[in-house]
């Protein structure tokens, strides 16, 4: 064959790769959208689409746009997910450690929980199972995980006035989930989320995380501030009968999670409230009646000198030991806490010996506290002297 019709042969060999490349290119969108929407398809509970998917096989990335997933039934009237755009792609920063890494962006993610009074008529997503669905659609190990601009509400459409709370501006990043550089820290992967809420709360949770465990390990602190209570009028209106009508929240928190026990607490703070508006004179009797009682008791329990009034749940329990899934058993714990806290019954912790004990008074106080002192005056002079002696006891052999 001579030289000519080889390189013909190859021009023509190149220019059919080439044509290929671009067809599969044109075409791999198509396949992908048709396997998105099998995977969101076959989750439990619910059923989802996509608009459409952008590859970028430069950066080794392809864009999921327009995903929403609804709980299957038709009795929600709001979907569980809306993203505008879901960023899966290859870390590239993994590369320099020689791990093949993913990371994952969510944009513009809205996800709506609700409450009713059945299980057809509430979301929250623990029916389905997530993992699972990321797996398939993502075959490479999370080490990085974002959302920006997101939005979580906790909606009520059963309740009188309807209930409707929110978080906006939702800001997520948890770095290291692979667990790719400081391998000896207990807690290698950080989480950084921050947020505004209804009311102008500002909501802020930093922390150290260790998820490779089958039970995650955590150490989270959590900073809730600024929430106008007038904002929460419907929620207490459905649920508890009374309004705000002014004062601020603050909430405060710290939770440790190690080898599947959780401890920690969680410390509500209410200021400057007022509940009770005298001058609405069309409210029914039985619900100024409650709204007094309410008001009596905020004005009983405040600190009048900070003029706020607070209260601290513990939050124990051990997850292993509870048969539901992670974030389900961290619920539940948190709900009995908060129960447990405000539950109405005794807390039997007078009785009738302890009454008849004698009240210790300030005086009895400072003297114990001066006794105590005494006491271990005489413990670091006698020790001081056996140290001494100890010595002195040590040079007399030296010289011996």
């Amino acid at each position: 064959m001579s030289s000519v019709l080889k390189r013909h042969w190859g021009k023509i060999t190149l220019l059919t790769i080439v044509v290929i490349l671009i067809v599969a290119r044109l075409m791999l969108p198509y396949f992908v959208i048709k396997y998105v929407n099998k995977v969101l398809a076959d989750l439990d509970g619910y059923t989802g689409k996509i608009d459409d998917v952008d590859i970028a096989l430069i950066r080794g990335a392809y864009v999921i746009q327009g995903l929403q997933l609804d709980k299957t039934g038709g009795k929600v009237p709001v979907p569980f997910v809306k993203c505008e755009n879901i960023d899966l792609s290859v870390q590239w920063r993994a590369l320099l450690h020689m791990e093949v890494k993913a990371e994952v962006e969510l944009k513009k993610l809205v996800l709506n929980f609700v409450v009713g009074p059945t299980k057809e008529t509430s979301q929250s997503g623990k029916e389905a199972d997530w993992t699972e669905a990321l797996d398939k659609l993502l075959p490479i190990q999370v080490n990085r995980f974002a959302i920006t601009e997101g939005t979580i509400t906790y909606k009520d459409f059963h309740t009188f006035p309807k209930v409707n709370l929110y978080l906006n501006n939702l800001e997520v990043v948890a770095t290291n989930l692979s667990n790719i550089v400081d391998k000896q820290k207990a807690l290698p992967s950080s989480l950084y989320v921050s947020a505004n809420s209804i009311g102008n709360g500002k909501l802020l949770i930093t922390g150290g995380l260790n998820v490779l465990k089958k039970i995650p390990d955590a150490d989270l602190n959590v900073k809730f501030t600024d929430v106008d209570l007038t904002s929460l009028s419907e929620f207490t209106k459905a649920y508890a009968k009374f309004d705000f009508e002014k004062g601020q929240l603050a909430l405060f928190s710290e939770m440790a999670l190690v080898d599947g026990k959780i401890d920690g607490y969680v410390k509500p703070i209410l200021r400057n409230v007022k509940v009770l508006n005298w001058a609405k004179e069309d409210e029914p009797a039985l619900n100024k009646l409650w709204q007094g009682v309410i008001g009596v008791t905020e004005d009983v329990l405040k600190n009048h000198k900070k003029d706020q009034f607070a209260t601290r749940v513990e939050i124990h329990g051990d997850l292993k030991k509870m048969d539901t899934d992670v974030w389900g058993a961290i619920i539940s714990i948190l709900q009995n806490g908060f129960i447990e806290a405000f539950q109405e019954k005794l807390d039997e912790s007078i009785n009738y010996k302890v009454a008849l004990s004698p009240k210790e008074t300030k005086e009895d106080k400072k003297e114990d506290r001066k006794e105590k002192r005494e006491e271990r005056k005489e413990e670091r002079k006698a020790k001081r002297e056996a140290k001494k002696e100890a010595h002195n006891h040590s040079k007399e052999e030296n010289k011996g």
